[in-house]
C-alpha cells in the first residue's frame, strides 16, 4: 500500500504585526525599586496574518498538493468568522480536524516592530490550550495510511501526549520543539526523543535540547534516524548515522529567492518540504533540499501564509539550486 498521508500537529493562530515609528527605548517609563512599569506605544499600522506552525505546514503542503494532510488542533469562536477556516479549506487535499471551542478565542500572536526592529510581542494560548485533550488514537482509525506526523510547537503537555499516542498508532513522528524547547524537563524530553524518528530545530534549540536531556548527539542518534538542524541565511545541516554507526553530517544551502520580503515561517515550509519528499519516498537527504526550495518561496511575501507557487516552479528552482532534480519529483 502507498502512504501518502502525513498528520500536521501544532499550532493554529493569528498572527497581528504591527509597527511603530519610534524607538521602544522612549516609549517605557521603569522603577525597579518600586517595581513599576508603564509604556504607551501607538502603532501605525495593523496586519493580521493567518499563522501557527501547523497552519503555516498545511498551507505549503497545500499548495504542493503532493500529500493527503490530516491537520489537527483546537480553535475558538473565530476561527470561521475571521475567515481561517475557509483559507485552509480551500486545498482539496487538507482534511481539516480541528475542535472547536465557541467560548474560546483562536490563540493570537500580537507583534509590535519599533524603528530600531526590536519586537514587543504577546501571546494568548486560547484554544490552542486545549489541545491537550485530543485523542488521537480515537480520532485516527486508519493509521497505517500516514507515512509520517510532525509533532510540532505547542504546549509541553500536548506534545508528550502526541508523542505517546503516535507511539501507540505506530505512526513515525517528527519532533518539533521549537521555541518551548526551554520548558521541557529531562525525564519527559528523552522520553520524547526515544519515541519519535526524526528531531527538527534550529542551531539554539539543538544545543538546548542536548543541553536539557544531558545526551550527546552520538546518544541522541541512537534513538532517532537523523537530527536536522536550521541554521537561517546559512542553510540547514543533515546528521545521520549510518550501520556502521558512522555520523556523517551534510550541509544543505539556501535556495535563493528572488527578492526577501519577511522570513517568517520559512522554517514551517522547510518541514512542509521534507514531509512532501516523504510521501514521495524521496531520501531524506533530498526531502531536506526539497525544504530549502520550499522556504525560499515563504520568505518572497510579507506573511507566513500568502505566497503562492505551484510545483513545476519548485522543480525549476531545485534543478537551479542543486544541478539535478529528484526523479520522484520529477514524475509527479
Amino acid at each position: 500500500m502507498k502512504k501518502n498521508k502525513v498528520l500536521v500537529l501544532g499550532s493554529l493562530a493569528f498572527d497581528y504585526i504591527m509597527s511603530f515609528k519610534e524607538n521602544f527605548i522612549n516609549a517605557v517609563s521603569i522603577d525597579h525599586d518600586k517595581e513599576e512599569y508603564q509604556s504607551t506605544v501607538t502603532a501605525d499600522s495593523r496586519h493580521k496574518f493567518f499563522g501557527g506552525t501547523a497552519g503555516n505546514i498545511a498551507y505549503n503542503l497545500g499548495l504542493l498538493n503532493i500529500a493527503e494532510v490530516s491537520l489537527f488542533g483546537s480553535v475558538g469562536n473565530d476561527f470561521e468568522t475571521l475567515g481561517y477556516k475557509d483559507h485552509i479549506k480551500k486545498f482539496r487535499n487538507i482534511n481539516l480536524k480541528v475542535d472547536k471551542y465557541d467560548e474560546l478565542f483562536t490563540a493570537a500572536c500580537y507583534i509590535v516592530n519599533d524603528i530600531k526592529s526590536n519586537q514587543m510581542i504577546i501571546f494568548h494560548g486560547g484554544a490552542l490550550d486545549r489541545c491537550t485533550d485530543i485523542d488521537l488514537t480515537a480520532k485516527i482509525s486508519n493509521p497505517e495510511e500516514f507515512i509520517y506526523a510532525i509533532n510540532s510547537t505547542q504546549s509541553v503537555e500536548a506534545m508528550t501526549n502526541f508523542t505517546i499516542q503516535l507511539n501507540k498508532l505506530n505512526i513515525p513522528s517528527i519532533f518539533d520543539p521549537g521555541q518551548v524547547t526551554p520548558l521541557f524537563q529531562r525525564k519527559n524530553l528523552n522520553d520524547i526523543l526515544k519515541k519519535s524518528n526524526i528531531l527538527i530545530g534550529n542551531n539554539h534549540e539543538i544545543k538546548q535540547i542536548k543541553n536539557k536531556s544531558g545526551l550527546s548527539e552520538e546518544t541522541i542518534l541512537e534513538y532517532v534516524k537523523a537530527i536536522i538542524t536550521t541554521k537561517g541565511s546559512e542553510g540547514s545541516e543533515l546528521t545521520y548515522k549510518d550501520q556502521n554507526k558512522t555520523i556523517y553530517k551534510t550541509q544543505i544551502p539556501i535556495a535563493t529567492p528572488i527578492k526577501v520580503e519577511d522570513t517568517t515561517g520559512a522554517g514551517d515550509g522547510y518541514r512542509a518540504g521534507i514531509l512532501t519528499g516523504l510521501v514521495l519516498n524521496m531520501t531524506l537527504l533530498d526531502s531536506c533540499r526539497l525544504g530549502a526550495i520550499i522556504g525560499s518561496f515563504v520568505v518572497e511575501t510579507i506573511g507566513a501564509q500568502t505566497q503562492n507557487f505551484n510545483v513545476e516552479q519548485v522543480r525549476k528552482r531545485f534543478f537551479t539550486t542543486f544541478g539535478y532534480t529528484p526523479t520522484e519529483l520529477e514524475n509527479v
